[in-house]
């Protein structure tokens, strides 16, 4: 993860503000304390603008690594379902064919139990 500008100019302006308020409340200066503290936070918040950064820039490039990696996903998972679908015809095929008086059977039982279902007569 690479550290922004924001983020290490941010962290040290909160630092530097930190120490001035701490020196404003030590020497019993309100005014240099205040204005520590309002350094701390504008450095805080660079500094959370930087992470955000970061962040962004992640996510941005992550996502350009899924998009540029989409049509070949796509195209893999269309060659494996081509596949099934070869497989399960072929299987379907070679059980017809090793076996067709139970597949005639199976057929006739089913239509049976479709026909059954929907006439609705269920008595």
């Amino acid at each position: 993860m690479a550290i922004n500008e924001n983020s290490i100019s941010g962290g040290l302006e909160e630092a530097a503000g930190a120490a001035q308020a701490a020196f404003g409340e030590a020497i019993g200066d309100t005014k240099t304390e205040v204005q520590g503290k309002l350094h701390e936070l504008k450095g805080k918040a660079e500094e959370v603008y930087g992470k955000a950064r970061e962040t962004y820039e992640q996510v941005s490039h992550k996502a350009r690594e899924w998009a540029d990696k989409a049509p070949e996903t796509v195209r893999e998972a269309r060659e494996r379902a081509q596949k099934a679908v070869d497989e399960g015809a072929a299987k379907a095929r070679q059980t017809v064919q090793e076996q067709p008086l139970a597949v005639l059977a199976g057929g006739i039982a089913l239509g049976f139990v479709v026909g059954w279902l929907v006439s609705g007569r269920r008595n």
